[in-house]
């Protein structure tokens, strides 16, 4: 289980998508916007906990910034307003994005978190929809 792996998935969930078209998702955030509808994910911190001997618990979590273009906000929050449920829905169902991590941490304990606001990407404008993913991951540690 890696963290590119999740990031892959998570990706892959946004393209799926079919309520907004979104048009790149790069495996690695960029230096450049691409043509908006856009995501990026990238390992945005996490915590560890040492379990016994055999197991290490890592629980990462990923931000997945979906960037809209502000030429006309009344589009832009219409987008913004079905990415929100169809890509929840998504996430609900594949806890375990696609068997690479152990589980999406987004139950009553830990819910996930969304948030919306303006973005300037080196000039170029976007109204961000940035969810923040904590997961879990059972590790192996290395002796």
């Amino acid at each position: 289980m890696t963290i590119l792996a999740a990031i892959q998935r998570v990706n892959a969930l946004a393209l799926a998508m079919t309520s907004v078209t979104i048009k790149s998702a790069p495996d690695y955030p960029i230096e450049n916007a691409d043509p908006f509808p856009m995501v990026i994910t990238y390992l945005q911190g996490g915590t560890l906990q040492f379990g016994t001997a055999d197991t290490l618990y890592l629980f990462p979590s990923l931000a997945v910034e979906f960037h809209f273009s502000r030429v006309n906000l009344q589009e832009t929050y219409r987008q913004i307003n079905l990415v929100v449920p169809e890509f929840s829905k998504r996430l609900a169902g594949d806890p375990t994005l696609n068997g690479n991590v152990s589980t999406v941490q987004g139950g009553d304990d830990n819910p996930l978190a969304f948030a919306v606001r303006p973005f300037d990407w080196g000039g170029v404008k976007s109204q961000m929809l940035l969810f923040t993913l904590p997961y879990k991951v059972m590790e192996t540690p290395t002796t």
